[in-house]
């Protein structure tokens, strides 16, 4: 099966970070390999293996970028996510199946995935091969809730239960689409229900069955 990502580490790209976060860093390295070589605003000229740029310190909110390499932007965002650490993913890399995110985080928290809805119907397995280093099918689900962009487009919001501190490795994906992303989200507990919302209560129903 052909492996499937729509990055981010970012995390949601790849990554993001919410709510009671001290002044460390949640991510504290990106580093991507095997992506596309090209040169493109805001960014200017990469090679495939330019890690992302580094993305807002005040965290997610509406106006950031959701990309290194193109000038497209959130323009709403969930109050459960704002001023999260997020990931700036390339989408050039869009159609690169060798592409990997490698996103390391300093302390335990929630992995998140924004994906296009334009892909609905196929979600799930997409993200089940996106993450297929970081948990078993179905480790991420979706969560109910939404990122629109402006052109303007709406992301879906995968996440899982709390990771501990580590490395989470993302695929790249052959999908042509011009705004596939990982969200890579990092949020701190106590934040974890906030972000979940009725997702969490779906989890809490999965530990219990």
């Amino acid at each position: 099966m052909m492996r499937k990502l729509i990055l981010l580490v970012a995390v949601f790209g790849l990554i993001v970070a919410y709510c009671d976060v001290a002044s460390a860093s949640i991510i504290t390295k990106v580093d991507r390999s095997g992506g596309k070589s090209d040169t493109r605003p805001p960014i200017g000229a990469y090679d495939g293996e330019r890690d992302p740029t580094a993305s807002d310190p005040a965290g997610l909110h509406d106006g950031v970028y959701i990309f290194s390499d193109r000038e497209m932007y959130y323009a709403s965002t969930p109050i459960e996510l704002v001023g999260a650490e997020y990931v700036m993913t390339f989408n050039s890399d869009k159609k690169v199946t060798t592409v990997t995110y490698a996103v390391t985080t300093s302390r335990s928290g929630i992995l998140a995935i924004g994906l296009d809805d334009r892909f609905a119907g196929a979600q799930q397995d997409m993200v089940n091969a996106m993450t297929a280093l970081i948990g078993p099918a179905g480790t991420f689900f979706d969560t109910g809730l939404n990122l629109t962009t402006n052109e303007p487009q709406t992301l879906s919001v995968f996440a899982g239960a709390p990771l501990p501190a580590g490395t989470y490795t993302f695929y790249g994906t052959n999908v042509d689409q011009n705004n596939f992303m990982v969200l890579g989200a990092m949020i701190p507990e106590p934040a974890t229900i906030a972000l979940l919302g009725f997702g969490g209560l779906a989890l809490l129903r999965r530990k219990r069955s």
